[in-house]
């Protein structure tokens, strides 16, 4: 399955690059009948700034662009889910686990969750909490006040969309790699979906930039959640 993350006109100059092994990739989807994905935003700035695009503006690029999506599932989402200060070692593996925990409980943020429970992840993933809160106080600030969230927007909703995907394993293309990529990866790996980078076509990618290919979480993690949160 070929999850296409943020190929739209907003973000067209990170990625004019890549439009022809994009176009040569969608192609040999449609050959093969292969289940293709296509994530994009719609969203809008608290000042009414345009930070994506509408389905009808995507819709009429990929035909101008000749890519075929005529039988992909085009899905809209927002971003901003996860906070940047959770998107590396420990604070990355507490981040997916509150996602699975907001799934679970079918709520839609980390300051939904008591306090108590917040700090039985921490000390769990860290060691002890105190010294995760030494090292890491404003990650732990903003789990306090919600900076791990569901989506408020996604097509059909995500735990649905997920479930979709059970048993599949997912290739992953485009979007930002600190932004909007790593917010699904991290979203796959919160409800357990296998995935994989197509390095190829992921784009804003500098050499200066590690790279940073993230499996999913060990099943030991998920087990450890099971004993936290029967």
């Amino acid at each position: 399955m070929l999850l296409c993350i943020d190929f739209q006109p907003a973000y067209v100059e990170s990625f004019s690059d890549l439009m022809i092994p994009l176009r040569s990739r969608l192609r040999s989807a449609v050959r093969v009948c292969e289940e293709v994905h296509f994530v994009y935003n719609e969203a809008w700035s608290l000042e009414g700034e345009a930070l994506g695009d509408s389905i009808d503006k995507v819709s009429a690029w990929c035909a101008q662009e000749r890519l075929p999506v005529d039988g992909a599932r085009m899905l809209r989402k927002n971003f901003g889910w996860v906070s940047h200060l959770f998107r590396h070692g420990v604070e990355r593996e507490i981040a997916i686990t509150i996602l699975r925990l907001l799934m679970k409980r079918g709520i839609s943020a980390s300051d939904a969750i008591p306090g108590c429970e917040l700090e039985k992840i921490v000390a769990s993933a860290h060691g002890d909490f105190p010294g995760f809160w030494d090292c890491s106080p404003e990650a732990w600030d903003e789990i306090m006040t919600g900076a791990i969230a569901m989506p408020y927007v996604f097509d059909g909703g995500v735990t649905n969309w997920l479930e979709s995907l059970r048993g599949k394993h997912v290739e992953v293309v485009g979007g930002f790699r600190h932004r909007c990529l790593d917010e699904m990866c991290m979203m796959l790996e919160a409800g357990g979906i296998s995935h994989h980078l197509n390095e190829a076509l992921i784009y804003s990618v500098s050499d200066e930039e590690r790279e940073m290919v993230f499996e999913p979480l060990p099943i030991y993690l998920e087990e450890r959640e099971q004993m936290l949160f029967p």
